[in-house]
């Protein structure tokens, strides 16, 4: 079998062989696809949020032949309207990444304001199959989507989130007061030579318990692995 590696596809695999149960994507910040959740659920639903109207043909393209629905909003933790800020590539003007930024903030990109809905209040009344797999990856308001998702994430089987360095900590305990276990932390990026930012992949706990084992007195050895070549002498 395949060793293991910090990556999306390769978490999203292993709960895939493992059956951990998924029916619907939530994809919060799409921007013109996730081909990860994609790979993974083909032929589940994928709700698609994406506030810069803009990528909106993008997306469509990326998702042709996959059920799917188009959110042109922003995703915080109260509906009405938010700012955002929209960067681009300096060379070819590609949309690279958008955030929601306060008043007087911001880091130079072009800015608009744009609808803004909770997860809670958009889902209400929806006839959605669930668990949900939910991704979040807004550059910076995670936590607000999370707040205005408290009825969501009960909702939920397996929970993605970005996360920075300056904000793992606190994302993490998030998610894990909602009721998930960390499974992975995938995509590791690096500035400088330094730890920047990754994706932190969560599973709901009980679910966590009845399709993983987790270490124990009684560990099993063939169960341990690195990402390096060879072993770390743990149970030597």
């Amino acid at each position: 079998m395949p060793r293991r590696a910090p990556l999306k596809q390769d978490a999203l695999d292993q709960l895939v062989r493992r059956a951990v149960p998924a029916r619907c994507v939530l994809d919060v910040g799409v921007l013109t696809g996730t081909p990860e959740l994609i790979r993974a659920y083909p032929d589940l639903p994928h709700i698609l949020f994406e506030p810069v109207a803009e990528l909106k043909d993008a997306i469509s393209a990326t998702y042709r032949g996959v059920l799917h629905q188009i959110v042109t909003a922003a995703v915080s933790d109260a509906e009405g309207e938010v700012e955002i800020e929209i960067h681009t590539d300096k060379d070819n003007g590609a949309v690279t990444h958008a955030g929601m930024v306060a008043p007087g903030a911001g880091r130079g990109g072009a800015r608009r304001t744009t609808a803004a809905v909770t997860l809670d209040g958009f889902l209400k009344g929806r006839d959605l199959p669930e668990p949900f797999v939910l991704k979040i990856d807004v550059d910076g308001a995670e936590l607000q989507v999370l707040a205005g998702a408290q009825e969501t994430l009960e909702r939920c089987s397996i929970v993605i989130v970005e996360c920075t360095a300056d904000t793992l900590c606190e994302r993490i305990a998030a998610v894990q007061a909602a009721g998930f276990r960390l499974f992975d932390l995938a995509e590791p990026c690096y500035y400088d030579g330094a730890f920047w930012q990754c994706d932190a992949v969560f599973v709901r706990e009980d679910l966590h318990a009845q399709f993983f084992t987790r270490i124990t007195d009684a560990a099993d050895p063939a169960l341990y692995e690195t990402f390096r070549k060879g072993r770390w002498p743990l149970f030597s």
